[in-house]
């Protein structure tokens, strides 16, 4: 049997996933991913000396699984309020693959699933501003809107909390439009941020959610 550790897949080698928080999992038909606040260690390319009164550098990211064939999700998920005040659903203490099958396990539940190569993607938009590239935390988009054919508006809050505009052109930014359009899809999916996504949430014992596709 085939087994490997998730610093062995390609990306996840300069992010530590047992202290990382599950924000939200995105389950709904042929789409899995789960929102997390990675912790990057000092070789990852988006890290940063640690905020203060932080432990670790963090970074909102994606794990996202291509393609899919089949999968299970345990769904146990109950809020967990940190110090600060912020919601999260705990760690990730395991993410391991034997052969094809890809196993997850944590305070939220548990995932197995069959499916390519899982993608590590950082949920902050990379863009042209004039001669200079700006890094756009999605979180502080307040504002998406069609200018013209081929340019989206888009206003964002800076570190300073002012709110600035930039438009994206397809022309200019090929990448960043893209990308842009890429998150405005993300946007009418949404997460699962709770059980009852599925069922009340008062219900207490875990649910099971089984999904399959025909292979591609």
């Amino acid at each position: 049997m085939n087994h490997l550790n998730y610093w062995q897949f390609p990306g996840f080698e300069n992010v530590y996933l047992e202290d990382s928080y599950v924000l939200g999992i995105k389950a709904q038909g042929s789409v899995v991913e789960i929102l997390i606040e990675a912790v990057l260690t000092e070789n990852h390319p988006l890290y940063t000396p640690p905020l203060p009164g932080e432990q670790y550098c963090y970074r909102k990211m994606t794990i996202k699984f291509p393609q899919p064939q089949q999968y299970t999700l345990v769904n146990k998920m109950r809020a967990i309020s940190g110090i600060d005040g912020n919601i999260d659903y705990g760690n990730i203490e395991e993410f391991s693959r034997n052969d094809k099958e890809y196993y997850l396990r944590g305070e939220w539940g548990e995932l197995t699933i069959i499916s390519r190569l899982p993608v590590l993607m950082s949920n902050y938009l990379y863009l042209k501003k004039g001669d200079n590239a700006i890094q756009i935390d999605q979180d502080k988009i307040k504002e998406l809107n069609w200018k013209s054919e081929g340019i989206v508006n888009l206003v964002y809050e800076n570190e300073s909390g002012d709110l600035l505009s930039i438009q994206i052109s397809q022309h200019l930014d090929a990448k960043g439009f893209a990308d842009v359009l890429a998150y405005m899809g993300e946007l009418k999916g949404g997460y699962l941020t709770q059980v009852s996504a599925y069922e009340p949430a008062d219900r207490l014992e875990p649910i099971t959610i089984n999904y399959a596709v025909s292979p591609l």
